[in-house]
């Protein structure tokens, strides 16, 4: 009962409180309730036999918020679980495996989304399932044979370095030559750059702090070049926006996830250089440290990644390398 009261203090909370607020919340609740006897809940005359799915999808979700998922994620589960209990229909408990396998099969045909997609809606389901089963609110757990849907793996290419230099060679704004420089150099995903103000920038250390996925905190590196280009761009400008980049015209906004991408495409398409967009200039980064000698566990820092699995989907190695090294190490 001490967790169930947890939870739904933490849900009337969620829309005022940030990630961190409602850790420190739970936190310090479950730390004063230990101090009391099990919470008993009120008895009234008339009771609801049955609560309402999305009661129990909003604890779930205020339980996502507290591990640190961000609020792009939560709004990925809000989605595809409300959309999924709205079209099943059916009571949680009576929800089976093979409601979930149609429901699959049926959203890919009609939506024509890839199996990544896919894929990704089912760990979406397990997670929800598995923690109704956990906590008590449903007898079995309808996702646990779900299998994992294949997904065809394909290398998905760094830049080269002619890439790199016909990108260079094609900005005309100062501002967008700082900005390729700034990804390459730190390898920040998109979400990263654009919450960096001016005074997360030690110029002196050739350094910054940036807040990744899950709110959590790392340093990543600016190299001399990075850092030549990046002064420049600044000393230039005429606003006083805060933040490290913003549009080129009034009124000089802080630029979006989407102007991002949309300067890059541009750069890419003037250059000639196909999928021009900022993750993959976090990819060419990773790959290239990697090549040159990098330990991947330093290489999975710098990405800011909890697995190694992850950071090895990023790095790319040159068959030309696989070949050398073959050949130096298997020669008598």
């Amino acid at each position: 009962m001490n967790e169930k009261f947890i939870n739904e203090v933490l849900q009337m909370t969620i829309e005022y409180l940030n990630q961190e607020q409602c850790k420190k919340l739970s936190r310090d609740l479950h730390i004063v309730l230990q101090n009391y006897e099990n919470l008993k809940e009120r008895c009234t005359e008339i009771m609801d036999i049955e609560k309402s799915y999305m009661q129990y999808l909003h604890l779930f979700l205020v339980r996502k918020k507290t591990e640190g998922k961000s609020d792009k994620t939560l709004q990925q589960y809000y989605l595809h679980i409300s959309h999924l209990l709205q079209y099943l229909n059916k009571s949680l408990d009576k929800i089976t495996e093979n409601d979930l396998f149609v429901y699959l099969a049926k959203y890919k045909k009609s939506r024509n989304v890839s199996n990544v997609y896919l894929n990704n809606m089912r760990l979406v389901f397990s997670s929800f399932f598995s923690w109704l089963n956990a906590k008590g609110y449903i007898s079995e757990n309808p996702a646990i044979g779900l299998e994992p849907i294949k997904v065809e793996k394909k290398i998905k290419k760094p830049f080269s370095d002619e890439e790199l230099e016909k990108l260079r060679r094609v900005c005309k704004q100062k501002r967008d030559l700082a900005l390729i420089e700034f990804l390459y150099s730190t390898g920040v995903r998109a979400s990263e750059l654009i919450a960096l103000n001016r005074n997360d920038i030690d110029f002196y250390e050739k350094n910054a702090i940036v807040y990744g996925k899950g709110s959590k905190e790392r340093e990543v590196y600016i190299t001399a070049t990075a850092s030549l280009y990046l002064k420049e761009y600044l000393e230039n400008r005429i606003d006083d926006n805060d933040a490290l980049f913003v549009s080129i015209r009034k009124p000089y906004d802080r630029l979006t996830v989407a102007g991002l991408e949309r300067i890059n495409k541009n750069l890419g398409k003037s250059a000639s250089v196909e999928n021009c967009h900022p993750h993959r200039f976090r990819r060419t980064m990773a790959t290239n440290v990697l090549r040159k000698g990098a330990p991947l566990e330093e290489v999975k820092e710098l990405l800011g990644h909890s697995k190694l699995d992850t950071t090895m989907i990023y790095c790319t190695v040159n068959k030309e390398n696989v070949k050398h090294t073959h050949q130096k190490l298997m020669s008598a």
